[in-house]
């Protein structure tokens, strides 16, 4: 794995010496995004890591190392520089099961350096909370345990919200949310003060629904993701397979949801 992690930070340097991914973040010039788009709560499905590297001659396992360990805490730490207040990546789907046993276990050891050794330093620096979107039944207890111990040191910061959606699908959220809100009205629960959103695993957060959702890599589908929250959403697609990600595309992406009128149905 260490091996693995050596070779996506040597790619993605090379990568970064080409798109210049820090520009800006660091620099003090970074935009507030919420005065200047009010946006709040960016959500990114970061597709294309295989496609990358198999692009590249390299090995899928490399593809998804840089994406999730290299790219994917660079986007988090420039957006909460432009002050958005939630960041939701979509890490593993509850379809994702059905691939190569082999996939399935280095993306496990992924989730789990991510969460040991990324999650809590981005955390401990912007004031984040992490949360956890999903299913927990089915995760290794390498990855579970890391979750629960980051959601509880991080559980009383309030200037940052993370969400990480790993065994994550829309359907099963909302099958999952539905049966939570019976159980609680066969507890006595007043069935009129309910709603649905109160039951999702968003439910108490001060921004739950996401201004924007950017998919890379050219695929111009949801597949689910986040189905109640994203009624109002701006949709972006986008061709840059994930690792080939920065800051400055994410900008550009923003000046164009400046550009949009949002009605909210009107």
């Amino acid at each position: 794995m260490q091996r693995l992690i050596r070779q996506a930070r040597a790619v993605a340097t090379g990568a970064a010496q080409v798109l210049d991914p820090s520009r800006s973040v660091d620099s003090g010039e970074a935009p507030d995004w919420f005065a200047r788009y009010g946006i709040r709560h960016v959500a990114v499905i970061p597709d294309g890591n295989r496609r990358w590297a198999r692009d590249r001659r390299l090995a899928p396992m490399i593809g998804h190392t840089t994406g999730l360990l290299e790219t994917l805490p660079r986007l988090v730490r420039g957006l909460s520089a432009r002050n958005v207040h939630t960041v939701t990546a979509w890490g593993f789907s509850t379809e994702n099961w059905s691939r190569a046993r082999s996939e399935v276990e280095h993306l496990m050891k992924i989730f789990a350096d991510f969460l040991e050794n990324q999650v809590l330093q981005i955390a401990e620096d912007n004031d984040g909370r992490l949360v956890h979107l999903g299913r927990k039944d089915r995760l290794p207890d390498s990855v579970l345990s890391r979750i629960e111990h980051a959601e509880k040191v991080t559980r009383d910061n309030r200037s940052h919200v993370y969400n990480m959606a790993i065994d994550y699908g829309g359907q099963d959220e909302l099958e999952r949310a539905a049966r939570r809100m019976r159980e609680a009205i066969a507890g006595g629960a007043d069935p009129a003060a309910l709603g649905l959103q109160d039951f999702l695993d968003t439910a108490g957060q001060p921004h739950p629904n996401p201004d924007l959702i950017i998919r890379s890599s050219g695929e111009q589908r949801m597949s689910g993701f986040m189905p109640l929250q994203s009624i109002y959403t701006e949709l972006f697609f986008v061709e840059q397979q994930f690792p080939e990600f920065n800051i400055e595309m994410l900008d550009a992406v923003a000046d164009q949801f400046g550009a949009r009128k949002r009605r909210y149905g009107s």
